[in-house]
């Protein structure tokens, strides 16, 4: 019996042991492995822009780096090279991936680049590591949808294969807003067919507007309306309609998205042209019924054809001449005719300063030209099968922008602008000049209570005065006169003081005595 009972003395204390401590690892309970999972950056930017690691642009600011460490007892565990360390994302695989970023090849993909192939690390949804003095790291780069990425990592005790785990989270994008920022277009064709067109061709579409928020985000509805859609009158809008939620309008319409995307149809009337859609969201709230208080504008083009490739392509001529206003917005859909649609616009010219022409052959903007006149722009349009037609469109831009303010000053003077003041003073026997300063554009001056010898010589942003000829005893006095400076924006008046002197005695009559 003795002999039976020595192997359980020695046993019993291992058991005890891998019981104790809540049910902690074999070994001493001071053994217990424990994991902490940390990341150096909490939040990252919504990757608008699919940015790569090592490919296509800076990838950085999307990158946080997590690191692992896992003790056993207070020390590291032990140096595993594969396998130490199991990650993987819980929540938020639509925000971010896991990237090992080593540089290995196993963990690369080919992506193509222009006309080769070329490796860039590969993103996963869960990752294995190795332990390296108890710790590992990997990386999250973020994607293009807001949100909040979860990531797990375990490690599992080899003495009972205990797990333990700890969490992280990376927020991609921030707080999302609750306001618009931007509105797309999409519709599912190229171009329609006119309503009596003759080839068949559809003659309406389903149009998709998304609306975004600041970061690049679907916003979400309050269940108002909060898209407008407009139909911009033009050669091609008569007869076109607009039909969303059983509703049907030749003008505009209403409606509200779901997800960030308002879907809504578009017919064709009987004319063909370029049908020009304008969409229109609320910046302040996101609410139309309210009124619009802060509007966000977007212009969609949709050609629309009786036929296709009836005749060649060309610009017809009522669109080589145009009349914009200075400092008013303007926005025009220019017009091809023949050809196979859809057409591609460009020009190499440069429009006035304000302007703009996209590719759909929209010319939008607010001119903004210091002087009217005629701009010439070299027009290019490609149809579906390459043909291309060339013509030069004249922008006639008329009218002045809004002069400026007028601001006007006096050097020197500090003292209230209600209080004369002094400018400077001339001997008797010199001519008088003097010059005033002001800012704005066209400026004049006048005088007035101004010595008749004394006059406006020079106009503009400087105003000169002068007394042409050198000044005789009679003229020794003090004067006081007002002087104004004034454009088509305001005016302004100062009251001046100025002396002519005779500090020789030279207008003194000697005394016969």
């Amino acid at each position: 019996m003795r002999n039976l009972l020595k192997p359980l003395v020695l046993v019993a204390p291992l058991l005890l042991a891998a019981c104790g401590g809540g049910g902690g690892s074999g070994g001493e309970s001071q053994l217990q492995y424990s994991i902490k999972l940390t990341s150096s950056k909490t939040a990252v930017p919504v990757n608008v822009a699919s940015t790569l690691p090592g490919y296509g642009g800076d990838y950085y600011p999307y990158m946080s780096t997590l690191y692992i460490q896992a003790n056993a007892g207070g020390n590291p565990i032990p140096n595993q090279e594969d396998g130490a360390f199991a990650c993987n994302i819980t929540s938020g695989l639509d925000s971010g991936a896991l990237y090992y970023l080593d540089g290995k090849d196993e963990h690369t993909v080919d992506v193509p680049s222009g006309t080769e192939t070329i490796k860039v690390p590969g993103s996963y949804r869960n990752i294995s590591l190795g332990s390296n003095a108890g710790g590992a790291s990997f990386h999250i780069i973020s994607r293009g949808i807001a949100g909040d990425v979860t990531v797990q990592c375990s490690v599992t005790d080899p003495r009972d294969n205990k797990v333990y785990t700890d969490r992280a989270t990376v927020k991609v994008g921030g707080g999302s807003t609750a306001t618009p920022a931007t509105v797309t277009f999409t519709n599912q064709t190229d171009y329609l067919g006119s309503r009596d067109n003759l080839n068949d061709i559809p003659n309406s579409v389903v149009v998709q507007a998304t609306v975004r928020n600041d970061n690049n985000q679907p916003i979400t509805s309050t269940g108002n309306a909060n898209l407008q859609v407009s139909i911009v009158p033009n050669a091609a809008s008569d007869g076109a309609k607009l039909l969303a939620g059983g509703q049907t309008n030749s003008g505009s319409m209403q409606i509200s998205t779901v997800n960030g995307i308002g879907q809504f149809s578009v017919a064709a009337g009987p004319a063909s042209g370029s049908l020009l859609l304008r969409l229109t969201v609320d910046r302040a709230d996101n609410d139309l019924t309210n009124g619009i208080q802060e509007p966000i504008t977007q212009y969609a083009v949709i050609p629309v054809v009786h036929a296709i490739a009836s005749s060649p392509l060309s610009i017809p001529e009522s669109e080589l001449a145009q009349t914009v206003q200075n400092a008013e917005p303007y926005v025009h859909a220019l017009i091809a005719e023949g050809g196979v649609a859809p057409f591609l616009w460009s020009t190499t010219s440069t429009l006035p300063t304000g302007l703009s022409l996209n590719s759909n052959g929209l010319i939008s903007g607010t001119p903004n030209v210091k002087g009217p006149g005629q701009y010439t722009v070299v027009l290019n349009v490609r149809d579906a099968n390459g043909a291309v037609a060339r013509q030069t469109l004249v922008l006639t831009v008329v009218g002045n922008l809004p002069d400026n303010p007028v601001a006007f000053t006096i050097n020197g003077c500090t003292g209230s602008s209600t209080s004369p003041c002094p400018i400077a003073s001339v001997e008797v026997g010199t001519s008088y000049t003097y010059t005033f300063s002001a800012t704005g554009d066209n400026v004049t001056w006048a005088l007035e209570g101004a010595p008749a010898w004394l006059q406006v010589v020079g106009q503009g942003s400087t105003g000169r005065i002068a007394s042409g000829a050198p000044l005789t005893c009679a003229d020794v006095a003090t004067y006081r006169m007002f002087v104004t400076a004034k454009n088509a924006a305001n005016s302004v008046t100062r009251e001046v003081t100025f002396r002519v002197t005779d500090t020789v005695g030279a207008c003194v009559t000697p005394d016969p005595n």
